[in-house]
C-alpha cells in the first residue's frame, strides 16, 4: 500500500496531463463534482467505482485500468486518483511534521526519479531506435546547438517542430507518450531522451560519433558489369570510332542500364556520357570532341578495371559511388539570388541551377551555393516537361527563388550545394541588392589570385567553381567559326588577361548571342566597369570563364591604379614545354582511338615520342611508350583479336598523362594569363 499511497500523493496535475492529456485533466476535475465514487479493496492497488465504471489504480498509475471502452488513460481513471487523493490518502499534517524532523537524504521526487532513468539509459539502445540516418540528421543538428524545445518538470514535454511532433516524457520511462502514436520507444522520443542528456551534460556531442553507412555491395553483380563494361570498350577502342554503327551509343546506354541495376552509379554516369558523345559524333555535331570521349572512355576503363582487381568489400563500395551525395546541416544561412541557368548536361540531365552569393559567416569557405533542379532525360516520361514546385516551404514554382534574399533555417549542404530537404524552412528577407559588401568581398580584381585561390589544388572534385571577377578593360570579341566558340579577351587591373568563353550550343543560342552583345558594349563602353560572374576552368592551358550572367549595375570599389602598377608576379618557363608534349600524346592516343587498334600503325610517331621524353628525363613516360609500340608492332604479324594488353598500356598510359597534364596546365595558365608568352602557345 505504501508505494501506491506514494505514487498517488505525488501524482500532481503535470503528470497526471503526462500519462492522459489536458482535455482529460480538465473534464475530471468538472466532473468530479458531481460523480458517485465508491471505493473497494485497497491494498498494492485501489478498486474505485466511478458512476457505475469500474477501475483499479495501480502504481505506477499509468498501468491503472477501467471498464470503459478507452484503451488510454481514460477521465475515470483520472478522476479516481484525484479522488484517492482527497479522500483515501490525504496529506497527513502529524507525519509531516514528524518527517520534518528528521535529518535524511533528501526523498526522491517524480523529477529526481525521471532524472534518474533519462541518466541510465543506454545510448545505444537510443541509437538502434533512432536509425541511422535520423540519429545521423539529429547529430547534425546537436553540433550547431539546435535540440528539441524541452519544458520540464514531473514530466518532460518536448516538440519537435520540423516534423510537428510533441514528445512527453514520464517515470517510468515506458509509459511516456508521443503523437506519432507508437508505444513503442520510437525515434521521437529516443532524440529527446538523447538531447536531455546532451542538455543536462551527463553526455557530450564529442563523444557521439556518426553511425557509419553499412557497406553492402553484391560484389558478383558489380564485378560482372564491369566485365560487361570492360568488353564493350575494348571492342570501341579495337574497332575505332570510325568502323562504328550508327546504333553504338544504345549499346553504350544499355551498358549504363546494367550498371544502374547493379548499384554501380560511377559506372552509370560515365557510360552515359560516352553514349553521349558517340550519338554527337555519328550526328556530326559541332560539340564533339575526340578527346573528351578519349577521357571518357579510359576513365571508365581504369574504374572498371579497378573494380574487377579489387577484393575488399569497403573498398568496392567507394569505387561504385553513391546515387545520393551526403549532406550536411547548417544552424542558419543568408543568401542573395544572383543568377539562373539553363543546364543540358551531356550526362543525360536538364533543368535548371540557381546560384546564389552566400552572406552568412562561412561565405569565406563557400562563396557561392547552388540549388539544383534537374531531371534525366533518358528514361521515357514526362518529368521533364513538369514544373517543380519550390523548395523550404515556400510558394510557387522553383523561379521564385531569385525574387527575394532568404535566410534558411536548418539548411543541409553537399559542398556547395543545397538539398530541398523538407526540414529546411526559408524565410523571404528583401528584394536582391548586389550593392553590398557580401558581394564585394566576393569580387576578384586580380585574375592571378584568382587563379592562385581556386585551382591550387589538383582534387578529383569535378563540381563548378564560381567566381565573380571585374575586368578594367575588354581586349577583343571574336567568335571562331572553326570551333564554334565565341571569347571575349578581357584584363585585369594588373596587366593580366582570361577569357570568357563559351561554346555555341543549338539548346543555347539565345544566351550565345546575348554573350555576343556583352562584349560588343564592353568594347564600345570602356569607361564602365562590367563585373561576370561564372564557372572557372583551365583548357589547353589557359584559365577561361564561362559566363553565367553578367552585371553593370554593381558599384564595386575600383582598385587604386597607382597601386595595380606595382604589383608584379614571377612566371616560369619551365612547365610549357612538358605541357605541350602532353598533349601531343593525348592527341596521338586519340588519334589511334578514332581510327582503332586493330588499323593503326604509326610506331615511329610512338617511338619519337618515347625518344623525347627519354631525353626530357620523363624516363618511365618513355619505358611504356617503347613498350606500347612493342605491343603494336608484334600485333603487325598476327590474326589475333586479343588487344587486352595493348589497351592496359593506353590506361597506364593515360593516368600518368592526366596526371602530369593537370600539373602543368596550372602553371601555363598563370603564365599566359599574365601576358607574357602568347607567341608559345600559338600553334
Amino acid at each position: 500500500m505504501d508505494e501506491l499511497k506514494k505514487a498517488v500523493s505525488e501524482a500532481d496535475d503535470e503528470y497526471l496531463i503526462g500519462i492522459s492529456n489536458k482535455g482529460i485533466l480538465k473534464r475530471a476535475y468538472k466532473d468530479l463534482e458531481n460523480a458517485e465514487i465508491t471505493s473497494g479493496f485497497i491494498d498494492t492497488s485501489a478498486d474505485v467505482t466511478v458512476d457505475n465504471v469500474q477501475c483499479v489504480i495501480k502504481a505506477p498509475l499509468s498501468e491503472s485500468v477501467c471498464s470503459c471502452p478507452s484503451k488510454s488513460t481514460c477521465k475515470h481513471i483520472v478522476m479516481s486518483i484525484l479522488w484517492l487523493k482527497k479522500e483515501i490518502f490525504p496529506p497527513n499534517k502529524t507525519e509531516q511534521i514528524q518527517e520534518s524532523k528528521k535529518l535524511p537524504a533528501k526523498p526522491e521526487t517524480r523529477e529526481s526519479k525521471l532524472a534518474g532513468e533519462l541518466t541510465e539509459y543506454p545510448i545505444e539502445e537510443l541509437k538502434k531506435a533512432m536509425k541511422k540516418q535520423y540519429y545521423n540528421s539529429f547529430l547534425e543538428k546537436a553540433r550547431v546547438g539546435i535540440f528539441p524545445k524541452m519544458e520540464e518538470g514531473t514530466t518532460i514535454t518536448a516538440d519537435i517542430y520540423e516534423e510537428n511532433v510533441t514528445v512527453k516524457l514520464l517515470s517510468p520511462l515506458k509509459y511516456s507518450a508521443c503523437t506519432c502514436h507508437i508505444k513503442e520507444l520510437c525515434k521521437h522520443k529516443a532524440a529527446v531522451i538523447l538531447a536531455w542528456k546532451l542538455k543536462h551534460k551527463v553526455i557530450t556531442v564529442e563523444s557521439l560519433l556518426p553511425v557509419e553507412e553499412s557497406v553492402s555491395v553484391d560484389d558478383s553483380s558489380l564485378k560482372e558489369c564491369a566485365m560487361n563494361c570492360l568488353s564493350f570498350i575494348e571492342r570501341l577502342l579495337s574497332d575505332g570510332l570510325v568502323r562504328t554503327p550508327d546504333d553504338i551509343s544504345e549499346y553504350a546506354e544499355s551498358n549504363a542500364l546494367i550498371c544502374h541495376n547493379a548499384d554501380f552509379p560511377k559506372g552509370e554516369k560515365l557510360m552515359r556520357e560516352i553514349g553521349n558523345r558517340l550519338r554527337a559524333y555519328n550526328n556530326h555535331s559541332p560539340e564533339f570532341s575526340t578527346e573528351s570521349l578519349f577521357s571518357a572512355i579510359m576513365d571508365a576503363y581504369i574504374l572498371m578495371k579497378n573494380i574487377l582487381d579489387e577484393t575488399n568489400i569497403e573498398k568496392l563500395s567507394e569505387l561504385s559511388g553513391k546515387f545520393k551525395s551526403s549532406y550536411t546541416i547548417s544552424d542558419k544561412l543568408e543568401i542573395i539570388p544572383v543568377a539562373q541557368k539553363k543546364l543540358s548536361s551531356i550526362a543525360g540531365y536538364e533543368g535548371d541551377i540557381y546560384y546564389f552569393v552566400n552572406k552568412s559567416d562561412n561565405g569565406g569557405e563557400l562563396p557561392f551555393l547552388t540549388f539544383s533542379d534537374i531531371r534525366p532525360t533518358f528514361y521515357d516520361n514526362n518529368r521533364r516537361s513538369q514544373v517543380s514546385n519550390a523548395p523550404w516551404g515556400l510558394y510557387g514554382t522553383c523561379s521564385t527563388l531569385m525574387g527575394s534574399e532568404m535566410r534558411l533555417i536548418l539548411p543541409k549542404l553537399s559542398g556547395i550545394k543545397l538539398s530541398s530537404s523538407k526540414e529546411t524552412q526559408a524565410y523571404q528577407l528583401c528584394k536582391p541588392n548586389l550593392n553590398q559588401k557580401a558581394v564585394y568581398d566576393k569580387i576578384y580584381t586580380d585574375f592571378r589570385k584568382l587563379i592562385d585561390d581556386n585551382f591550387a589544388h589538383t582534387g578529383d572534385d569535378d563540381s563548378e567553381i564560381l567566381v565573380m571577377l571585374m575586368p578594367e578593360k575588354c581586349i577583343s570579341s571574336e567568335f571562331s567559326e572553326i570551333e564554334q566558340t565565341h571569347t571575349i579577351v578581357i584584363e585585369d587591373f594588373y596587366f593580366n588577361r582570361i577569357n570568357i568563353k563559351a561554346r555555341y550550343k543549338s539548346k543555347t543560342k539565345n544566351f550565345f548571342a546575348q554573350l555576343s552583345d556583352v562584349g560588343k558594349t564592353m568594347l564600345e563602353h570602356p569607361e564602365k566597369h562590367y563585373v561576370i560572374f561564372g564557372n572557372a576552368y583551365i583548357e589547353n592551358g589557359e584559365c577561361n570563364i564561362y559566363p553565367i550572367a553578367v552585371f553593370d549595375n554593381i558599384k564595386a570599389p575600383v582598385p587604386d591604379k597607382k597601386q595595380c602598377s606595382d604589383k608584379k608576379y614571377d612566371s616560369d618557363n619551365k612547365y610549357i614545354y612538358f605541357y605541350r608534349m602532353f598533349c601531343d600524346i593525348i592527341s596521338m592516343l586519340c588519334d589511334m582511338t578514332e581510327c582503332g587498334i586493330n588499323s593503326y600503325d604509326i610506331c615511329n610517331q610512338i617511338n619519337d615520342s618515347a625518344c623525347e621524353c627519354e631525353n626530357s628525363g620523363l624516363t618511365v613516360l618513355s619505358q611504356k611508350l617503347n613498350k606500347l609500340s612493342e605491343l603494336i608492332s608484334a600485333k603487325n604479324h598476327t590474326y589475333s583479336n586479343d588487344n587486352t594488353d595493348i589497351i592496359s598500356l593506353f590506361g597506364d598510359i593515360y593516368s600518368y598523362l592526366k596526371t602530369g597534364r593537370k600539373k602543368t596546365e596550372l602553371k601555363c595558365a598563370v603564365k599566359k594569363t599574365m601576358g607574357d608568352n602568347k607567341n608559345e602557345f600559338a600553334e
